[in-house]
């Protein structure tokens, strides 16, 4: 009998054995991965919260791996080390697009903002940073009774790990505070971006028009 190691069976998880000095050798791979784009005139693309969904052709990061498969066959575009809670060690103005997809609201606001400021020194002037994730005056308005109060509340969002969610006013009044240009809301599957692709988020579980915010940061 042969067994193919190739694949994740449904029994198993995968758990990348930690190293004190995995989280900058994975950084110095992604500066690697960054300049070697660069170097050969290609378009630098950021994946932030790859998940089980790590998209070719993008630098894709995370903090642990949930798509081993990509990882094993795209080693060059996954990267895993806790990307917002330090500076990118790229250069100003070198990216020319970053995506992602129900990642945002994971983290706490101070640190959104660190990310998101962050993300804007790297970026190139004009390129486009594309924001999708869930609106929580959608999620207030179905799911709430504040007559009430207290217990008329919805905190569903926590159990998914939601913990700092935007509304599009909030969103754009952020970006423009950190200085993001201009802020377009769009549609599901309509970034503005010329290297924009599909949404994959978000699934069954939301409305896909009113359910996320589709917004696209301009630098």
């Amino acid at each position: 009998m042969v067994v193919n190691r190739d694949s994740q069976g449904p029994w198993e998880t995968f758990v990348l054995l930690k190293h004190e000095d995995a989280p900058d050798i994975e950084m110095e791979r992604f500066r690697q991965a960054v300049l070697k784009l660069q170097a050969e005139g290609k378009p630098v693309k950021i994946y932030c919260g790859a998940g089980t969904v790590p998209r070719p052709g993008f630098l894709n990061l995370d903090i642990t791996c949930m798509s081993p498969r990509f990882l094993k066959n795209n080693p060059d575009e996954f990267f895993i080390f806790p990307f917002v809670d330090r500076k990118w060690d790229i250069p100003n103005d070198c990216i020319d697009y970053i995506f992602h997809e129900d990642f945002i609201e994971h983290i706490p606001q101070l640190k959104q903002i660190q990310f998101l400021a962050e993300s804007l020194r790297v970026m190139k002037p004009g390129s486009w940073h594309r924001v999708n994730t869930p609106n929580i005056i959608t999620a207030m308005k179905k799911y709430s009774n504040f007559k009430e109060g207290f217990r008329g509340v919805y905190t569903g969002e926590e159990k998914h790990g939601h913990i700092a969610i935007f509304s599009p006013l909030s969103l754009k009044e952020m970006s423009e505070l950190i200085g993001y240009k201009e802020i377009i809301f769009t549609t599901r599957h309509h970034g503005v971006s010329p290297y924009a692709e599909k949404d994959f988020r978000p699934a069954g579980d939301r409305d896909e028009i009113l359910g996320n915010i589709y917004a696209d940061l301009l630098k």
